[in-house]
């Protein structure tokens, strides 16, 4: 019986609660501000502690990513995009620049442009684009991240593009493990029409390099027969040889997964509590002396907060 009292006491309006669920006391709410604050602490120093135990790691198929970049073009009636593996391990090469240089962006500390990665990998383009992307949970979020940026959408639904090529490597960057994503896009040179006139490469940052390109005599499209049928065939291994760390399959506690449902679970019981104190307090005709503004702009600064939380990933 105290259990069932204690309860009604944190859930119902009643005389031992002021005719107000205990819960949405504004001492409440303060304490689950608190609570998600000190939770979100805890997730965003414990990787550099024990990143073996929580991590932004992420089953992220490439063909998936692919997938669902060409379901976009489609709709749109675009045409489809191509895998290419030299696109591909452009991809793959670029994604380990980032992890093993230690930075986030589309141009290197030592200001190689994204477009290195294409000509080493032996792409001769026409036009060339890139997307970048890092802790997102699933292929839909992040392709849905990019189609929520004008610039990003831009590259997916481009016309001028033929080819793509997706990596997803997983490693330490900042001293935080995470899953980055590269999206490259291309047409090759070879591959132009005569009468398309030479156009920018493109990628979304402040400055967009131009793309440098000889006469078309000199070019030549150079495949390197890199195997792309699988999702994780961007590295070719010998038989007995080690995986990368990309392709290794690694269990953590998922920041994504924990964050989410303990913020929506308090949002529900939030929600659902406010419900019966405003049928409650409808059907007993009560009269509250005490404002409920204050109670109100801190639940819905909490709801605030906690959407800021749930906004996992970045794109560039």
């Amino acid at each position: 019986m105290k259990i069932a009292h204690k309860l009604a006491h944190l859930i119902f309006p009643r005389e031992s609660n002021n005719q107000k669920a205990k819960l949405l006391h504004s001492s409440s709410l303060t304490v689950f501000i608190f609570f998600l604050v000190i939770y979100q602490l805890v997730l965003n120093f414990l990787p550099k502690f024990r990143p073996d135990i929580l991590g932004f790691a992420a089953n992220i198929p490439p063909n998936e990513v692919i997938r669902l970049t060409n379901e976009k073009r489609a709709q749109a009636g675009l045409s489809t995009l191509i895998e290419n593996g030299t696109l591909s391990q452009a991809a793959q090469a670029k994604a380990a620049d980032m992890l093993n240089r230690d930075y986030w962006s589309h141009i290197a500390p030592d200001g190689t442009q994204p477009w290195t990665f294409f000509t080493n990998a032996g792409y001769k383009y026409r036009y060339a684009g890139e997307n970048l992307a890092r802790d997102f949970s699933s292929a839909p979020a992040a392709v849905e991240a990019w189609m929520a940026s004008a610039s990003h959408k831009e590259n997916i639904m481009s016309a001028k593009y033929k080819e793509i090529g997706i990596a997803v490597i997983e490693g330490d960057l900042a001293g935080v493990d995470t899953t980055i994503i590269v999206q490259f896009f291309g047409t090759k040179y070879a591959d132009s029409l005569p009468a398309v006139p030479i156009a920018e490469a493109k990628s979304i940052s402040t400055t967009k390099p131009a793309a440098t390109i000889a006469p078309k005599s000199t070019i030549q499209a150079t495949p390197l027969g890199y195997p792309s049928s699988s999702p994780a065939s961007f590295v070719a291994m010998n038989e007995g040889e080690e995986p990368p760390r990309a392709l290794k399959s690694k269990i953590t506690i998922s920041p994504f997964g924990t964050t989410k449902s303990v913020s929506l679970v308090i949002i529900g019981v939030l929600l659902f509590i406010m419900v019966i104190d405003f049928v409650e307090s409808n059907r007993k005709q009560l009269a509250r002396v005490s404002s409920r503004s204050f109670s109100h702009v801190a639940f819905f600064g909490m709801i605030f907060a906690i959407a800021l939380i749930l906004k996992a990933g970045q794109i560039i």
